[in-house]
Protein backbone atom coordinates (compact mmCIF):
# COMPACT_ATOMS: atom_id res chain seq x y z
CA UNK A 1 0.00 0.00 0.00
CA UNK A 2 2.55 2.38 0.98
CA UNK A 3 4.19 1.68 -2.18
CA UNK A 4 1.06 2.26 -4.19
CA UNK A 5 1.01 5.50 -2.27
CA UNK A 6 4.74 6.30 -3.41
CA UNK A 7 4.26 5.95 -6.96
CA UNK A 8 1.11 7.97 -7.21
CA UNK A 9 3.13 10.38 -5.40
CA UNK A 10 5.55 10.84 -7.46
CA UNK A 11 3.69 10.46 -10.85
CA UNK A 12 1.66 13.96 -9.32
CA UNK A 13 4.93 15.94 -8.38
CA UNK A 14 6.01 14.81 -12.19
CA UNK A 15 2.55 16.00 -13.70
CA UNK A 16 3.07 19.18 -11.18
CA UNK A 17 6.28 19.92 -13.08
CA UNK A 18 5.36 19.35 -16.56
CA UNK A 19 2.55 21.32 -15.95
CA UNK A 20 4.09 23.98 -15.02
CA UNK A 21 6.96 23.58 -17.16
CA UNK A 22 3.72 23.68 -19.97
CA UNK A 23 2.37 27.14 -18.30
CA UNK A 24 5.13 28.93 -19.28
CA UNK A 25 5.08 27.56 -22.90
CA UNK A 26 7.81 28.92 -25.27
CA UNK A 27 9.02 31.95 -26.30
CA UNK A 28 8.68 33.53 -29.71
CA UNK A 29 11.81 35.75 -30.49
CA UNK A 30 11.72 37.25 -34.06
CA UNK A 31 15.45 38.57 -35.34
CA UNK A 32 15.87 41.79 -37.36
CA UNK A 33 18.26 42.28 -39.76
CA UNK A 34 20.38 44.72 -38.48
CA UNK A 35 21.00 48.46 -40.28
CA UNK A 36 24.14 48.74 -42.24
CA UNK A 37 26.11 51.88 -42.12
CA UNK A 38 29.28 52.24 -44.02
CA UNK A 39 30.85 53.70 -47.56
CA UNK A 40 31.60 50.03 -48.23
CA UNK A 41 29.62 46.43 -48.55
CA UNK A 42 29.58 45.31 -45.54
CA UNK A 43 26.39 42.52 -46.25
CA UNK A 44 28.69 39.81 -45.53
CA UNK A 45 28.79 41.53 -41.69
CA UNK A 46 25.05 42.07 -41.59
CA UNK A 47 23.50 38.84 -43.10
CA UNK A 48 26.33 36.82 -40.69
CA UNK A 49 25.39 38.48 -37.21
CA UNK A 50 21.60 37.86 -38.30
CA UNK A 51 22.32 34.42 -38.52
CA UNK A 52 24.54 33.69 -35.40
CA UNK A 53 22.30 35.20 -33.21
CA UNK A 54 19.20 33.39 -34.91
CA UNK A 55 21.93 30.03 -34.68
CA UNK A 56 22.53 30.89 -31.09
CA UNK A 57 19.09 31.59 -29.83
CA UNK A 58 17.43 28.89 -31.85
CA UNK A 59 19.42 26.33 -29.95
CA UNK A 60 17.22 26.75 -26.38
CA UNK A 61 14.25 24.16 -26.07
CA UNK A 62 11.98 26.71 -25.41
CA UNK A 63 12.71 29.53 -28.05
CA UNK A 64 10.92 29.81 -31.23
CA UNK A 65 12.55 31.63 -33.79
CA UNK A 66 10.81 33.73 -36.29
CA UNK A 67 11.47 31.63 -40.08
CA UNK A 68 13.67 34.94 -41.98
CA UNK A 69 11.16 34.56 -44.49
CA UNK A 70 8.66 35.73 -42.22
CA UNK A 71 10.58 37.93 -40.69
CA UNK A 72 11.64 40.27 -44.33
CA UNK A 73 8.06 39.98 -45.48
CA UNK A 74 6.92 41.72 -42.52
CA UNK A 75 9.76 44.44 -43.00
CA UNK A 76 8.61 44.99 -46.70
CA UNK A 77 11.28 47.78 -47.97
CA UNK A 78 12.78 48.76 -44.33
CA UNK A 79 15.49 45.81 -44.26
CA UNK A 80 17.92 48.20 -44.90
CA UNK A 81 17.23 51.34 -43.25
CA UNK A 82 17.39 52.04 -39.44
CA UNK A 83 14.38 51.28 -37.31
CA UNK A 84 12.72 53.22 -34.89
CA UNK A 85 11.88 51.48 -31.51
CA UNK A 86 7.59 51.89 -32.70
CA UNK A 87 8.51 50.12 -35.82
CA UNK A 88 10.15 47.61 -33.98
CA UNK A 89 7.40 47.05 -32.08
CA UNK A 90 4.50 47.23 -34.82
CA UNK A 91 6.48 44.55 -36.58
CA UNK A 92 6.46 42.16 -33.43
CA UNK A 93 2.92 42.54 -32.80
CA UNK A 94 1.84 42.01 -36.11
CA UNK A 95 4.24 38.68 -35.96
CA UNK A 96 3.27 38.11 -32.29
CA UNK A 97 6.13 37.79 -31.22
CA UNK A 98 7.06 37.81 -27.37
CA UNK A 99 10.75 39.51 -28.33
CA UNK A 100 12.29 41.17 -30.82
CA UNK A 101 16.07 41.33 -31.51
CA UNK A 102 17.30 44.24 -33.62
CA UNK A 103 19.96 47.27 -34.00
CA UNK A 104 22.53 48.36 -36.55
CA UNK A 105 26.37 47.67 -37.69
CA UNK A 106 28.82 50.89 -38.41
CA UNK A 107 32.01 50.04 -40.34
CA UNK A 108 34.38 53.38 -40.45
CA UNK A 109 38.13 52.32 -41.69
CA UNK A 110 38.75 49.50 -39.59
CA UNK A 111 36.55 49.97 -36.54
CA UNK A 112 33.11 47.99 -36.43
CA UNK A 113 30.89 49.34 -34.09
CA UNK A 114 27.99 47.09 -33.06
CA UNK A 115 24.72 48.63 -31.32
CA UNK A 116 21.96 45.72 -30.46
CA UNK A 117 18.94 45.60 -28.79
CA UNK A 118 16.31 43.18 -27.04
CA UNK A 119 12.99 44.57 -27.31
CA UNK A 120 9.89 43.18 -24.62
CA UNK A 121 6.94 43.44 -26.95
CA UNK A 122 4.18 42.86 -24.39
CA UNK A 123 5.90 45.38 -21.83
CA UNK A 124 6.94 47.98 -24.98
CA UNK A 125 10.67 48.56 -23.84
CA UNK A 126 13.72 47.26 -24.34
CA UNK A 127 15.46 45.02 -21.79
CA UNK A 128 18.65 44.39 -22.95
CA UNK A 129 21.63 45.92 -25.12
CA UNK A 130 24.73 45.41 -26.14
CA UNK A 131 27.23 47.79 -28.01
CA UNK A 132 30.56 47.42 -28.77
CA UNK A 133 33.42 48.95 -31.18
CA UNK A 134 36.27 46.14 -32.94
CA UNK A 135 38.66 46.24 -35.01
CA UNK A 136 38.32 42.56 -36.83
CA UNK A 137 35.65 40.35 -36.63
CA UNK A 138 37.42 38.00 -34.34
CA UNK A 139 36.67 40.40 -31.96
CA UNK A 140 32.67 41.10 -33.03
CA UNK A 141 32.28 37.02 -33.05
CA UNK A 142 32.59 36.83 -29.32
CA UNK A 143 30.19 39.74 -28.02
CA UNK A 144 27.43 38.31 -30.41
CA UNK A 145 27.52 34.94 -28.39
CA UNK A 146 27.81 36.99 -25.31
CA UNK A 147 24.92 39.27 -26.73
CA UNK A 148 22.38 36.36 -27.11
CA UNK A 149 23.56 33.67 -24.23
CA UNK A 150 22.59 37.12 -22.08
CA UNK A 151 19.26 37.52 -24.58
CA UNK A 152 18.48 33.49 -23.30
CA UNK A 153 19.43 34.08 -19.86
CA UNK A 154 16.97 36.95 -19.74
CA UNK A 155 14.32 35.47 -21.61
CA UNK A 156 14.27 32.05 -19.52
CA UNK A 157 14.92 32.96 -16.21
CA UNK A 158 18.05 30.72 -16.07
CA UNK A 159 21.05 29.61 -18.10
CA UNK A 160 19.55 27.37 -21.04
CA UNK A 161 22.35 24.83 -22.12
CA UNK A 162 22.99 25.48 -25.13
CA UNK A 163 25.59 24.55 -27.94
CA UNK A 164 28.84 25.67 -27.73
CA UNK A 165 30.15 28.40 -29.78
CA UNK A 166 32.56 26.69 -31.82
CA UNK A 167 36.51 28.61 -31.50
CA UNK A 168 37.39 31.50 -33.67
CA UNK A 169 40.11 30.20 -35.27
CA UNK A 170 39.01 26.25 -34.59
CA UNK A 171 40.65 23.45 -36.80
CA UNK A 172 38.80 19.84 -36.50
CA UNK A 173 41.59 16.70 -36.77
CA UNK A 174 40.20 13.48 -38.43
CA UNK A 175 39.70 12.07 -34.85
CA UNK A 176 37.85 14.69 -33.59
CA UNK A 177 34.26 14.42 -32.35
CA UNK A 178 31.63 15.63 -34.58
CA UNK A 179 30.35 18.99 -33.41
CA UNK A 180 26.89 19.69 -32.52
CA UNK A 181 24.71 20.86 -35.52
CA UNK A 182 24.32 24.52 -34.34
CA UNK A 183 27.99 24.59 -33.74
CA UNK A 184 29.01 23.27 -37.11
CA UNK A 185 26.57 26.09 -38.72
CA UNK A 186 27.95 28.74 -36.65
CA UNK A 187 31.16 27.86 -37.74
CA UNK A 188 29.66 28.04 -41.75
CA UNK A 189 28.59 31.27 -40.64
CA UNK A 190 31.69 32.35 -39.27
CA UNK A 191 33.86 30.89 -42.10
CA UNK A 192 31.64 32.47 -44.45
CA UNK A 193 31.94 35.92 -42.73
CA UNK A 194 35.90 35.56 -42.67
CA UNK A 195 36.29 34.83 -45.94
CA UNK A 196 33.77 37.30 -47.45
CA UNK A 197 35.42 40.14 -45.31
CA UNK A 198 39.05 39.56 -46.74
CA UNK A 199 37.50 40.43 -50.09
CA UNK A 200 35.49 43.55 -49.83
CA UNK A 201 34.22 44.63 -52.99
CA UNK A 202 35.96 44.49 -56.41
CA UNK A 203 34.40 47.82 -58.40
CA UNK A 204 37.89 48.93 -59.00
CA UNK A 205 38.55 45.55 -61.52
CA UNK A 206 35.17 46.39 -63.09
CA UNK A 207 34.49 49.68 -64.81
CA UNK A 208 34.80 52.20 -62.16
CA UNK A 209 33.56 54.69 -65.25
CA UNK A 210 30.05 52.90 -65.06
CA UNK A 211 29.99 52.22 -61.41
CA UNK A 212 30.68 55.51 -60.16
CA UNK A 213 30.51 58.61 -62.59
CA UNK A 214 28.19 61.03 -62.40
CA UNK A 215 27.28 61.50 -66.33
CA UNK A 216 26.04 58.37 -67.57
CA UNK A 217 26.96 58.91 -71.12
CA UNK A 218 29.97 60.71 -71.11
CA UNK A 219 32.56 58.42 -70.33
CA UNK A 220 34.70 55.15 -71.43
CA UNK A 221 33.04 52.00 -72.02
CA UNK A 222 29.68 53.07 -72.97
CA UNK A 223 28.09 52.94 -75.53
CA UNK A 224 24.43 54.17 -76.98
CA UNK A 225 22.38 53.02 -79.89
CA UNK A 226 19.88 55.76 -82.33
CA UNK A 227 16.47 55.23 -80.88
CA UNK A 228 13.99 52.90 -82.29
CA UNK A 229 9.98 54.51 -82.26
CA UNK A 230 9.12 51.03 -80.42
CA UNK A 231 8.97 49.47 -76.80
CA UNK A 232 11.72 46.49 -76.80
CA UNK A 233 10.58 43.49 -74.96
CA UNK A 234 12.85 41.42 -75.61
CA UNK A 235 16.58 40.71 -76.84
CA UNK A 236 19.25 37.88 -77.80
CA UNK A 237 22.72 37.83 -79.69
CA UNK A 238 24.38 35.41 -81.57
CA UNK A 239 25.31 34.63 -85.32
CA UNK A 240 21.86 33.65 -86.33
CA UNK A 241 23.22 34.21 -90.55
CA UNK A 242 25.94 32.18 -89.60
CA UNK A 243 28.42 34.78 -91.19
CA UNK A 244 30.92 34.81 -88.01
CA UNK A 245 29.74 37.55 -86.89
CA UNK A 246 27.37 38.26 -83.74
CA UNK A 247 23.37 39.36 -84.62
CA UNK A 248 21.27 41.50 -82.40
CA UNK A 249 17.56 39.94 -82.54
CA UNK A 250 14.80 42.43 -80.78
CA UNK A 251 11.37 41.82 -80.58
CA UNK A 252 8.71 43.85 -79.83
CA UNK A 253 5.13 43.62 -79.74
CA UNK A 254 4.68 41.89 -82.87
CA UNK A 255 7.82 42.06 -85.02
CA UNK A 256 11.51 40.79 -84.65
CA UNK A 257 14.32 43.01 -85.52
CA UNK A 258 17.35 41.45 -86.73
CA UNK A 259 20.57 44.21 -86.30
CA UNK A 260 24.94 44.52 -86.49
CA UNK A 261 26.65 46.75 -84.47
CA UNK A 262 28.93 48.99 -87.41
CA UNK A 263 30.40 51.32 -85.41
CA UNK A 264 28.61 54.17 -83.71
CA UNK A 265 25.23 52.59 -85.52
CA UNK A 266 22.84 49.96 -85.64
CA UNK A 267 22.73 48.57 -88.60
CA UNK A 268 19.11 46.74 -90.06
CA UNK A 269 19.37 43.24 -91.71
CA UNK A 270 16.01 42.02 -91.65
CA UNK A 271 12.76 42.83 -90.18
CA UNK A 272 10.26 40.14 -89.47
CA UNK A 273 6.69 41.41 -89.29
CA UNK A 274 4.57 39.11 -87.08
CA UNK A 275 0.25 39.12 -86.47
CA UNK A 276 -0.88 42.27 -84.78
CA UNK A 277 -3.21 39.86 -82.55
CA UNK A 278 0.00 38.06 -81.77
CA UNK A 279 1.57 39.40 -78.43
CA UNK A 280 5.64 38.53 -78.05
CA UNK A 281 6.99 38.12 -74.94
CA UNK A 282 10.68 37.02 -75.13
CA UNK A 283 13.38 35.37 -77.34
CA UNK A 284 16.31 33.64 -77.06
CA UNK A 285 19.08 32.82 -79.83
CA UNK A 286 20.60 29.13 -79.33
CA UNK A 287 21.54 26.08 -81.63
CA UNK A 288 19.20 23.43 -79.91
CA UNK A 289 18.53 20.94 -83.17
CA UNK A 290 22.54 20.90 -82.83
CA UNK A 291 23.38 21.86 -86.58
CA UNK A 292 25.97 24.71 -85.81
CA UNK A 293 23.52 27.29 -86.61
CA UNK A 294 21.72 29.00 -83.66
CA UNK A 295 17.85 29.19 -83.71
CA UNK A 296 15.72 32.38 -83.02
CA UNK A 297 13.00 31.17 -80.46
CA UNK A 298 10.14 33.44 -79.90
CA UNK A 299 7.26 33.19 -77.41
CA UNK A 300 4.48 34.51 -78.84
CA UNK A 301 0.50 34.67 -77.17
CA UNK A 302 -2.72 34.84 -78.87
CA UNK A 303 -5.12 35.94 -75.90
CA UNK A 304 -3.93 32.89 -73.59
CA UNK A 305 -2.76 30.62 -76.11
CA UNK A 306 1.08 30.29 -76.74
CA UNK A 307 1.97 29.87 -80.13
CA UNK A 308 5.35 30.30 -80.01
CA UNK A 309 7.64 29.24 -82.76
CA UNK A 310 11.61 29.13 -84.02
CA UNK A 311 13.08 30.81 -87.24
CA UNK A 312 16.50 30.04 -88.85
CA UNK A 313 18.36 31.04 -91.48
CA UNK A 314 18.70 28.54 -93.91
CA UNK A 315 19.12 28.85 -97.85
CA UNK A 316 20.21 32.54 -97.88
CA UNK A 317 16.79 33.19 -95.64
CA UNK A 318 14.98 33.14 -91.98
CA UNK A 319 12.42 30.21 -92.11
CA UNK A 320 9.87 29.20 -89.48
CA UNK A 321 11.04 25.42 -89.00
CA UNK A 322 8.46 25.24 -85.96
CA UNK A 323 5.58 27.04 -85.04
CA UNK A 324 2.55 26.60 -82.80
CA UNK A 325 4.84 25.17 -79.87
CA UNK A 326 2.46 25.22 -76.38
CA UNK A 327 4.88 26.61 -73.75
CA UNK A 328 6.16 29.46 -72.63
CA UNK A 329 10.36 28.99 -73.90
CA UNK A 330 13.48 30.43 -72.40
CA UNK A 331 17.04 29.69 -72.81
CA UNK A 332 19.66 29.66 -69.90
CA UNK A 333 23.06 28.86 -69.12
CA UNK A 334 24.77 25.57 -67.38
CA UNK A 335 27.03 25.25 -65.29
CA UNK A 336 28.31 23.04 -67.94
CA UNK A 337 28.49 25.64 -70.37
CA UNK A 338 25.75 23.88 -72.47
CA UNK A 339 22.39 26.55 -73.38
CA UNK A 340 19.06 24.53 -72.41
CA UNK A 341 15.62 25.55 -73.54
CA UNK A 342 13.10 25.63 -70.83
CA UNK A 343 9.52 25.26 -70.99
CA UNK A 344 6.59 25.85 -69.22
CA UNK A 345 3.20 25.24 -70.10
CA UNK A 346 0.41 27.87 -69.40
CA UNK A 347 -1.59 27.86 -65.81
CA UNK A 348 -5.06 27.35 -65.27
CA UNK A 349 -5.67 29.82 -61.89
CA UNK A 350 -1.86 31.14 -62.67
CA UNK A 351 -0.29 31.56 -65.36
CA UNK A 352 3.13 29.98 -64.09
CA UNK A 353 1.78 27.78 -61.64
CA UNK A 354 3.27 24.39 -63.94
CA UNK A 355 5.79 22.72 -63.88
CA UNK A 356 8.82 23.40 -66.32
CA UNK A 357 10.18 20.93 -68.62
CA UNK A 358 13.54 20.96 -71.16
CA UNK A 359 12.44 21.11 -74.34
CA UNK A 360 14.38 18.84 -76.78
CA UNK A 361 14.51 18.97 -80.78
CA UNK A 362 14.08 15.25 -81.97
CA UNK A 363 12.46 13.80 -85.58
CA UNK A 364 12.56 17.39 -86.51
CA UNK A 365 10.22 18.43 -84.02
CA UNK A 366 10.41 20.25 -80.60
CA UNK A 367 9.02 18.36 -77.96
CA UNK A 368 8.70 18.17 -74.41
CA UNK A 369 11.38 16.45 -72.42
CA UNK A 370 12.30 15.58 -69.15
CA UNK A 371 10.99 17.58 -65.78
CA UNK A 372 13.46 20.16 -64.55
CA UNK A 373 13.58 20.02 -60.57
CA UNK A 374 12.38 23.52 -60.23
CA UNK A 375 9.68 24.34 -57.69
CA UNK A 376 6.12 23.97 -58.91
CA UNK A 377 5.60 28.30 -58.74
CA UNK A 378 8.75 29.28 -60.44
CA UNK A 379 8.59 30.87 -63.66
CA UNK A 380 10.76 30.47 -66.06
CA UNK A 381 11.16 33.73 -66.60
CA UNK A 382 14.08 35.00 -64.27
CA UNK A 383 15.27 31.75 -63.59
CA UNK A 384 19.21 30.39 -63.40
CA UNK A 385 21.06 27.38 -62.45
CA UNK A 386 24.71 27.95 -61.16
CA UNK A 387 27.25 25.81 -58.93
CA UNK A 388 27.83 29.16 -57.34
CA UNK A 389 31.50 28.19 -56.61
CA UNK A 390 34.40 25.65 -57.65
CA UNK A 391 33.36 22.21 -56.14
CA UNK A 392 29.47 23.41 -54.99
CA UNK A 393 26.52 21.76 -56.27
CA UNK A 394 24.19 23.29 -58.44
CA UNK A 395 21.73 25.84 -56.73
CA UNK A 396 19.07 27.08 -58.36
CA UNK A 397 18.32 31.06 -58.68
CA UNK A 398 15.05 32.15 -59.07
CA UNK A 399 12.60 35.73 -58.72
CA UNK A 400 9.53 34.82 -56.89
CA UNK A 401 5.93 36.06 -57.78
CA UNK A 402 7.05 39.16 -55.57
CA UNK A 403 10.42 40.15 -57.19
CA UNK A 404 12.51 38.73 -54.29
CA UNK A 405 15.71 36.91 -55.32
CA UNK A 406 15.95 33.06 -54.37
CA UNK A 407 18.24 30.50 -53.80
CA UNK A 408 17.40 26.83 -53.45
CA UNK A 409 18.80 23.44 -53.47
CA UNK A 410 17.07 21.97 -56.90
CA UNK A 411 13.59 19.92 -55.82
CA UNK A 412 10.61 19.58 -57.22
CA UNK A 413 8.35 20.35 -54.54
CA UNK A 414 5.88 23.33 -54.52
CA UNK A 415 7.14 27.04 -53.94
CA UNK A 416 4.03 27.29 -52.07
CA UNK A 417 5.36 24.70 -49.52
CA UNK A 418 9.10 25.97 -49.73
CA UNK A 419 8.40 29.49 -48.68
CA UNK A 420 5.73 28.02 -45.46
CA UNK A 421 6.05 28.19 -41.86
CA UNK A 422 7.65 24.56 -42.26
CA UNK A 423 10.02 24.51 -45.49
CA UNK A 424 13.15 22.72 -45.03
CA UNK A 425 16.50 24.60 -44.99
CA UNK A 426 18.17 22.53 -47.03
CA UNK A 427 15.88 23.48 -49.84
CA UNK A 428 15.64 27.84 -49.62
CA UNK A 429 19.26 28.91 -48.85
CA UNK A 430 18.29 32.38 -48.88
CA UNK A 431 15.92 34.81 -49.86
CA UNK A 432 16.79 38.59 -50.53
CA UNK A 433 15.70 41.29 -48.56
CA UNK A 434 15.02 43.99 -51.36
CA UNK A 435 13.31 43.13 -54.71
CA UNK A 436 15.18 43.13 -57.91
CA UNK A 437 14.01 42.58 -61.45
CA UNK A 438 10.94 44.19 -62.48
CA UNK A 439 9.12 43.81 -65.75
CA UNK A 440 6.32 46.03 -68.06
CA UNK A 441 5.86 42.60 -69.90
CA UNK A 442 2.31 41.93 -68.93
CA UNK A 443 0.51 39.01 -69.59
CA UNK A 444 -3.30 38.48 -68.76
CA UNK A 445 -5.00 34.93 -67.49
CA UNK A 446 -8.16 36.56 -68.41
CA UNK A 447 -10.61 37.33 -71.16
CA UNK A 448 -10.64 40.66 -72.76
CA UNK A 449 -13.92 41.67 -71.84
CA UNK A 450 -12.67 41.01 -67.98
CA UNK A 451 -9.37 42.73 -68.39
CA UNK A 452 -11.32 46.08 -69.88
CA UNK A 453 -13.21 45.63 -66.40
CA UNK A 454 -10.46 46.65 -64.55
CA UNK A 455 -11.69 43.23 -62.62
CA UNK A 456 -8.23 41.21 -62.87
CA UNK A 457 -7.13 39.60 -59.90
CA UNK A 458 -3.17 39.23 -58.75
CA UNK A 459 -3.98 35.68 -59.35
CA UNK A 460 -5.10 36.29 -62.68
CA UNK A 461 -2.08 38.18 -64.09
CA UNK A 462 1.63 37.97 -64.23
CA UNK A 463 4.64 39.62 -65.49
CA UNK A 464 7.54 38.03 -67.69
CA UNK A 465 10.10 38.85 -65.59
CA UNK A 466 13.74 39.78 -66.79
CA UNK A 467 16.81 37.65 -66.93
CA UNK A 468 19.30 36.41 -64.31
CA UNK A 469 23.02 35.77 -65.34
CA UNK A 470 26.04 34.77 -63.89
CA UNK A 471 29.38 35.61 -65.30
CA UNK A 472 32.97 35.84 -63.76
CA UNK A 473 33.94 39.50 -64.02
CA UNK A 474 36.96 38.83 -61.49
CA UNK A 475 38.48 35.70 -63.15
CA UNK A 476 38.94 34.45 -59.63
CA UNK A 477 37.01 30.61 -60.87
CA UNK A 478 33.29 31.51 -59.62
CA UNK A 479 30.45 33.11 -61.36
CA UNK A 480 29.00 35.81 -59.67
CA UNK A 481 24.96 36.98 -60.52
CA UNK A 482 24.56 40.04 -62.85
CA UNK A 483 20.96 41.13 -61.99
CA UNK A 484 19.06 43.78 -63.32
CA UNK A 485 16.94 46.39 -60.80
CA UNK A 486 14.21 48.15 -62.69
CA UNK A 487 12.73 50.96 -60.72
CA UNK A 488 9.29 52.24 -60.36
CA UNK A 489 8.36 55.93 -59.59
CA UNK A 490 5.18 54.68 -57.74
CA UNK A 491 7.12 51.75 -55.96
CA UNK A 492 5.59 48.18 -56.79
CA UNK A 493 3.07 48.62 -54.73
CA UNK A 494 0.36 47.86 -57.83
CA UNK A 495 0.69 44.75 -59.74
CA UNK A 496 -0.63 46.23 -63.09
CA UNK A 497 0.97 49.15 -62.64
CA UNK A 498 4.51 49.19 -62.69
CA UNK A 499 6.02 52.66 -64.63
CA UNK A 500 9.44 51.58 -64.29
CA UNK A 501 11.52 55.21 -65.35
CA UNK A 502 14.99 53.71 -64.48
CA UNK A 503 17.46 51.17 -63.51
CA UNK A 504 20.33 49.96 -62.17
CA UNK A 505 23.06 46.81 -62.67
CA UNK A 506 23.42 44.43 -59.35
CA UNK A 507 26.52 42.04 -59.23
CA UNK A 508 25.71 39.59 -56.42
CA UNK A 509 28.26 36.91 -55.53
CA UNK A 510 27.44 34.48 -52.89
CA UNK A 511 29.85 34.16 -49.76
CA UNK A 512 28.32 31.15 -47.76
CA UNK A 513 25.32 32.39 -46.36
CA UNK A 514 23.40 34.73 -49.28
CA UNK A 515 24.07 36.66 -52.09
CA UNK A 516 26.37 39.75 -51.31
CA UNK A 517 26.31 42.94 -53.42
CA UNK A 518 30.01 43.69 -54.86
CA UNK A 519 28.62 46.45 -56.69
CA UNK A 520 26.05 48.27 -58.75
CA UNK A 521 25.93 50.89 -60.67
CA UNK A 522 24.50 54.84 -60.93
CA UNK A 523 21.19 55.24 -61.63
CA UNK A 524 20.30 54.76 -65.44
CA UNK A 525 17.40 56.49 -67.31
CA UNK A 526 14.86 53.96 -68.84
CA UNK A 527 14.04 50.37 -67.77
CA UNK A 528 15.59 47.02 -68.96
CA UNK A 529 13.47 45.03 -71.00
CA UNK A 530 16.26 42.88 -71.14
CA UNK A 531 19.97 41.96 -71.15
CA UNK A 532 23.38 39.89 -72.45
CA UNK A 533 26.72 39.53 -71.41
CA UNK A 534 29.22 38.45 -74.02
CA UNK A 535 31.85 40.01 -76.43
CA UNK A 536 29.61 41.40 -78.72
CA UNK A 537 32.24 42.06 -81.54
CA UNK A 538 34.74 39.16 -80.92
CA UNK A 539 37.51 41.62 -79.46
CA UNK A 540 37.67 39.41 -76.64
CA UNK A 541 36.38 42.32 -74.05
CA UNK A 542 32.98 41.16 -72.53
CA UNK A 543 30.65 43.88 -72.46
CA UNK A 544 27.02 44.05 -70.64
CA UNK A 545 24.31 44.65 -73.29
CA UNK A 546 20.99 46.40 -72.31
CA UNK A 547 18.25 46.63 -74.28
CA UNK A 548 16.58 50.28 -72.86
CA UNK A 549 13.13 51.32 -72.92
CA UNK A 550 13.32 55.21 -72.30
CA UNK A 551 9.46 56.12 -72.50
CA UNK A 552 6.26 54.41 -73.21
CA UNK A 553 3.09 54.75 -72.91
CA UNK A 554 -0.40 56.65 -74.24
CA UNK A 555 1.06 60.25 -73.52
CA UNK A 556 4.35 59.90 -75.79
CA UNK A 557 5.62 57.75 -78.78
CA UNK A 558 7.70 54.86 -77.32
CA UNK A 559 11.43 55.07 -77.18
CA UNK A 560 14.18 52.34 -76.91
CA UNK A 561 17.81 51.95 -77.28
CA UNK A 562 20.69 49.64 -76.77
CA UNK A 563 23.23 50.35 -74.41
CA UNK A 564 26.36 48.77 -73.81
CA UNK A 565 28.74 48.79 -71.00
CA UNK A 566 32.22 47.40 -71.77
CA UNK A 567 33.74 45.46 -68.59
CA UNK A 568 37.35 45.71 -67.21
CA UNK A 569 38.80 42.12 -66.66
CA UNK A 570 41.81 41.67 -64.46
CA UNK A 571 44.58 40.35 -65.49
Amino acid sequence: MKKTVSIIFLLAACLLVAASASARGKYTITVLPFAAHSAENIEYVRQGITEMLTSRLSTADRIEVTPKSVAMEALGGSGTKDLTPTEVHNIGRQLKSDYVVWGSITKIGTSISIDGKLTDIAGGKSDISVFSQSQTLDEVIPKINDFSQRILVHVLGDSPEVAPAPPVAAQQTAAAPKPPAAASREAQIIAGMKKSGGKGTFTSMINPEFINASDPVNRRGFWMSQEFRTEFVGMAIGDVNNDGRNEIVIVDRHNIYIYRKEKETLLLLKKIEGKSYDQYISVDVADINKDDIPEIIVTSLREKLLNSFVIQYKDGEYKTIASDIRFFLRVIDTPSGMPMLLGQSYGFDKVFETQIYEIVFRNGKYIEGDKQPFPLGLSIYGLAIEDLGPGMKEKIIAFDELDYLLVLTPTQKTLGRILSFGFAPEELLWRSDEVYGGSNNFIANIDKEKLKSYEATEQESAFANTRLLTFDTNRDGKKELIVIKNLSSVGRIFKKLKLFTSSEIHNLEWDGIGMAENWRTKKINGYVADYAIMDLDNDSKPKIILALVKSVGAAVSDRSVLVIYELEMPE
